[in-house]
């Protein structure tokens, strides 16, 4: 009798401990995958609304799933290295964010350069005899996006009632640039001084295709270190891809042990901070 107890209790407390870590484990994933909608997805998604791009938090988290449970699987099935599927689960999970990041960056460029061309077509407008809130709504009709979309929001919010200081410092707030936040004080100066408004957009205009001129100039003159940087950066991952198919089994460890993954851990580590370095070097703030 004790020789059939003492396994059963043995299972049972078994059983019990397994029980009671999957509870854990997933009372522990359930808050993991809450504080990620929370942090990540909810805000990446307010924040592409911002940039007149509108996608649900909800779905936004099924995409993001499924990517980082479809990739590293195909990665892993594919490469047999699991510290490569871990850098592409690891990039999935942070995919939004990076997408984010990308797509704003992309905009702000486009309506940095689409601005004195506006100012142009605003100053056009009012020397025709309109009023501002006319002359917006044209350019909100006519200019491409993504300068159309912010007059846009201009003009809707003029109309209905809200006051020209608060739409300024909303569309300040929103491009993040130093070239609208000229453009709105030197709205704010005409309205509260005085003077000739077209004037002074004419002045700003001309000033802002100097600064981007001069900005094209730099980024041509940069555009070498940049390449040496790319260069740089890759030659250590081009002598591995040649290592390897030269002496496959003196490589072998590298992708297949864990003191290998250390070892690439590291160059991944000293290939980030080179890139960050040369980033900073080359890039100029005009």
């Amino acid at each position: 009798m004790d020789n059939w107890l003492l396994p059963v209790v043995i299972g049972l407390g078994f059983a019990l401990t397994a029980a009671m870590l999957l509870i854990g484990v997933s009372s522990a994933g359930r808050q993991m995958a809450e504080s990620y909608r929370d942090n990540v997805l909810d805000s990446t998604s307010a924040q592409l609304s911002e940039m007149f791009i509108f996608l649900d938090s909800s779905r936004l988290l099924k995409i993001s799933a499924g990517a980082t449970i479809i990739v590293p699987l195909v990665v892993f099935l594919l490469t047999g290295n699991p510290l490569i599927a871990l850098g592409a689960a690891a990039a999935c999970l942070f995919g939004p964010t990076l997408a984010h990041n990308r797509l704003k960056k992309k905009r702000h460029k486009k309506l940095v350069r689409q601005l004195p061309d506006s100012l142009d077509a605003l100053v056009g407008a009012l020397r025709s005899g309109m009023s501002l809130t006319q002359a917006l709504g044209l350019l909100a009709e006519q200019l491409p996006k993504p300068s159309s979309q912010e007059f846009g929001l201009v003009v809707r919010k003029l109309r209905m009632g809200v006051g020209l200081d608060d739409v300024l410092n909303e569309l300040e707030v929103r491009a993040e640039s130093q070239e609208y936040t000229m453009f709105t004080t030197s709205m704010r100066i005409a309205r509260e001084v005085g003077g000739n408004l077209t004037e002074s957009l004419e002045r700003l205009a001309d000033t802002m295709r100097k600064k981007l001129a001069m900005e094209d100039k730099i980024d041509a003159l940069t555009s070498q270190g940049k390449l040496q940087g790319i260069i740089v950066g890759c030659l250590p991952l081009f002598l591995m891809w040649v290592l390897t198919q030269m002496e496959p089994e003196a490589m072998h460890p590298l992708f297949h042990t864990w003191l290998g993954y250390g070892v690439l851990f590291v160059i991944f580590l000293l290939e980030l901070v080179g890139f960050v370095l040369i980033r900073k070097i080359v890039r100029i703030d005009v």
